[in-house]
């Protein structure tokens, strides 16, 4: 329960999952599953953005068309960015939704009440703009509090709830972080400049099924260092400046802060070193694009203008 808060009230706005794929194969099927036959909340569309099915089973279960799914299947391979986005487009334009929970495609739902748990918790605190439940994995915890709300600087998009105004405002995911990587923080920081905050709750929980041996070959450490030279020019600013160092440490638990008792080297630290004059050379020929959008940062962006809250609802608001 929240202290104080009249948490027995049931909510029941309009909430679109989106969960952006590629190859995702059985662990897709698993948790497109676990989402359908484990969620007691009534009102949601599950929305997948999939651009590579290749799962036999899933491809099955695709046309079998549950009425909680929605699939659009992309003709090329995506960013993740991309593909969140178009998820975006149709969560707000087709179904109206108030919310949008974005997923990984290795998420499993363990909790039946979870959706019920994080909109009534952004309905009491209306000051969130992302909220991300506990995030365990096979080995330790991604996201962890034993706060009912816990505010934070950043979490994992793995599993987040995130209110429409804020994508009213802000627009999507940067989709130039290619294919995918660093766009995660990137979200979080401009939801935080557009005067939102972030938090986890203890309130519910979810299954990560991944391992950190996913990402370590010489084309992602490529990837990751690509992708970090562009959040950096992005982002840097003399409260972060902590952050340069991200290139070869992480955090144990992303909802804690960056001290070094929370931090450890990424395997591939010295392969990334080796990529940084590259990535930097790389990240020159969109130098024009990366200014702009710095100094914009909470503009809005990457998503159909449709979406683009109006002078006329603002006054309103």
């Amino acid at each position: 329960m929240i202290r104080g808060k009249n948490y027995s009230i049931m909510v029941r706005k309009k909430v679109c999952i989106v969960v952006a794929t590629h190859k995702g194969g059985n662990l897709l099927l698993e948790c497109i599953v676990s989402v359908i036959n484990f969620t007691k909340y009534k009102n949601y569309k599950l929305v997948i953005v999939d651009d590579y099915p290749n799962d036999e089973n899933l491809k099955v279960y695709y046309r079998r068309k549950p009425k909680k799914l929605k699939v659009i299947f992309l003709k090329k391979h995506e960013s993740a960015s991309y593909a969140r986005n178009l998820g975006i487009e149709y969560s707000i334009l087709k179904e109206k939704a108030e919310y949008i929970i974005f997923l990984d495609n290795d998420i499993k739902i363990v909790d039946n009440n979870w959706i019920n748990k994080l909109v009534k918790i952004m309905e009491i605190y209306k000051e969130i703009g992302i909220l991300a439940p506990i995030i365990y994995t096979p080995i330790g915890y991604q996201t962890f509090t034993k706060e009912e709300v816990q505010f934070v600087d950043y979490v994992p998009s793995a599993c987040i709830i995130v209110r429409r105004s804020v994508i009213e405002k802000i627009g999507g995911f940067d989709p130039g972080y290619w294919p995918l990587g660093n766009e995660d923080p990137d979200f979080c920081n401009r939801v935080k400049l557009a005067g939102y905050k972030i938090a986890v709750t203890n309130a519910t929980k979810v299954l990560h099924q991944t391992t950190s041996k996913k990402r370590i070959s010489i084309y992602w450490s490529f990837i990751h260092t690509k992708n970090y030279v562009r959040y950096i020019l992005l982002n840097l600013r003399e409260k972060n400046f902590y952050e340069i160092f991200s290139l070869l440490v992480i955090r144990k638990n992303f909802s804690s802060s960056f001290r070094p008792s929370n931090l450890i080297f990424v395997p591939d630290w010295y392969r990334r070193l080796i990529f940084l004059p590259l990535a930097i050379l790389i990240n020159l020929f969109s130098i024009r694009e990366i200014l702009k959008l710095r100094r914009d940062r909470t503009g809005f962006h990457f998503l159909n203008q449709r979406i683009k809250i109006s002078d006329e609802r603002k006054y309103k608001a």
